[in-house]
């Protein structure tokens, strides 16, 4: 649990309203960033939304406390998402949804206000094992259990002092920042939904280099590690960085 966001749940919460943004804008093939990383900072535009539904939950229901998370939650997202019915569990870990496949953030709404449960999804990934076999490290076990350790998206997000084979992971996969092989091979992602959302259209780069990264990390998702993970990242796929 976040620390900062556990403060923040109200006492005496009973229901969590669990929310889907869409971030699918087109598909980039040349992309070096992860497909969520190539637009604006889903923080900022998940909060705004978030924030005028908070707005009206507490007009509507002044007798109740309502508070809105996203990413750094005290709730298990991606559990919370199947338990509210709005999709289920892949075997990489990710929820997986019907009209949008596995490219959705999730956003939380934690409230005094008692709902009714969902229905979770009876769906299953069944005896598919593409994103599986497709790891490029062999990251993802049985039953979305993820060794980080061995994830490409993590090493690129990893400070400090990289091993040769993390260097060497991040020279292959050629993404800056990410990693979307176990996402790409999912059928349920071959053709999915481009988001109704209006603001993740607004500034997509694609593309990540040494002479535009100090600018797009102030505004981007990514920004969060700090820009000398970047660079780092940027000669080690440019060649400018010579793997140990």
């Amino acid at each position: 649990m976040n620390c900062r966001a556990g403060q923040r749940l109200p006492a005496g919460a009973k229901s969590i309203l669990v929310c889907l943004f869409p971030y699918y804008v087109g598909d980039y093939p040349n992309r070096n960033l992860s497909r969520y990383a190539i637009v604006d900072d889903y923080h900022t535009i998940t909060r705004k939304l978030l924030n005028k539904a908070v707005d009206i939950l507490r007009k509507e229901f002044p007798e109740h406390s309502f508070e809105s998370f996203i990413d750094s939650s005290p709730v298990r997202e991606v559990y919370a998402g199947y338990l509210a019915g709005l999709g289920f569990i892949g075997k990489n870990g990710q929820l997986i949804t019907e009209d949008y496949g596995s490219y959705c953030f999730i956003g939380e709404i934690v409230s005094t206000l008692e709902l009714p449960a969902a229905i979770p999804s009876v769906k299953t990934c069944g005896a598919c094992s593409l994103c599986i076999n497709a790891c490029p490290n062999g990251a993802i076990g049985k039953k979305g259990r993820i060794n980080t350790a061995e994830c490409r998206s993590q090493i690129t997000q990893k400070k400090g002092e990289l091993s040769a084979f993390e260097q060497q992971s991040i020279v292959q996969g050629g993404f800056a920042w990410g990693c979307d092989i176990c996402t790409d091979v999912c059928p349920f992602n071959r053709n999915p939904k481009s988001t109704p959302i209006n603001d993740f259209y607004c500034n997509i780069v694609p593309i990540l280099t040494l002479d535009n990264y100090s600018e797009l990390y102030k505004t981007r998702a990514y920004g969060w590690r700090g820009a000398s993970m970047l660079e780092r990242n940027l000669r080690l796929i440019s060649g400018h960085s010579q793997v140990r």
